[in-house]
């Protein structure tokens, strides 16, 4: 079976933005020029995430997703604020195949099983950030601003009895650290989800990575600043340059990060099999 790769995406306002546990947001550029890169070097997946739209009850990425599906051609995933069937229903007419649903599954567990069964288990993905707290790992929802008093476990058990066909977990704490995975998590993790499951938050290098796979098993992983920061460059940026520092300083020949098809040879080198 082939690990995936997915591109993750976080868009604040229709800009591309990373932060470090969900916080601290930085102004990268157009999500537009990123996915078309991605595309271009391979990618398996790429997942659009409104990083506010369901704190701030904003409408969802319709215009970057329509714009996204005329020039790439992969499958496309998209979260952040989906509430009612008809947000999903918008969604999939526009070109994204999968939907992520996070806070409205939490305050409406009916509402997730419903869309199951009307749009099938793998139209649906249920995201899931969490983090410890004491010594049980809780369920956060509005982008890990607010604590639900849920068991990380126990929420994975309702999830997959809800039948969705893939579940992404990140841990806030690790989440823009780039120091590495939770893979005592994800370990633990894998031998309760049966379904898809996919890790996010903690690449910092190609090692990360494979061991990753290697420890926990998980079906895919989902990058953002290691992929972000490598195809960054600061000309493309210049419309942000002014109020973002980051860009000012950023130096192209001083790229952090590794590109998407030298992971995934790295990978295929160490025994983990992608599609290159």
């Amino acid at each position: 079976m082939y690990k995936r790769i997915i591109s993750r995406l976080d868009i604040k306002n229709g800009i591309l933005v990373k932060g470090i546990g969900l916080e601290g947001l930085r102004n990268l550029g157009d999500p537009s020029s990123f996915s078309k890169k991605f595309y271009l070097d391979n990618i398996d997946e790429i997942h659009f995430q409104d990083v506010v739209a369901s704190l701030y009850n904003r409408n969802i990425l319709y215009k970057v997703i329509e714009k996204n599906c005329k020039i790439i051609f992969i499958n496309l995933s998209v979260g952040g604020g989906i509430r009612t069937e008809k947000e999903i229903d918008n969604l999939l007419r526009l070109g994204a195949d999968k939907v992520t649903i996070n806070t409205a599954a939490i305050k409406n567990p009916k509402f997730l099983k419903n869309v199951v069964k009307i749009y099938g288990s793998s139209t649906i993905n249920v995201a899931i950030e969490t983090a410890k707290i004491g010594d049980k790992y809780e369920v956060l929802i509005e982008t890990g601003r607010e604590k639900t008093g849920i068991n990380l476990f126990d929420w994975v058990d309702q999830v997959q009895d809800a039948l969705v066909g893939e579940i992404t977990v990140t841990d806030i704490n690790f989440e823009g650290r780039n120091k590495g995975f939770n893979n005592e998590l994800y370990k633990k993790l894998r031998e309760k989800i049966n379904v898809q499951f996919v890790a996010h938050g903690g690449a910092g290098k190609k090692e990360d990575v494979l061991e990753l796979f290697k420890l926990s098993d998980v079906d895919a992983v989902s990058i953002s600043s290691m992929f972000h920061y490598y195809y960054l460059e600061k000309n493309n940026n210049s419309e942000l340059s002014g109020s973002n520092y980051f860009l000012q300083t950023f130096n192209k020949n001083d790229k952090i990060g590794f590109s998407i098809s030298e992971l995934k040879k790295f990978l295929n080198e160490n025994g983990i099999k992608t599609r290159l």
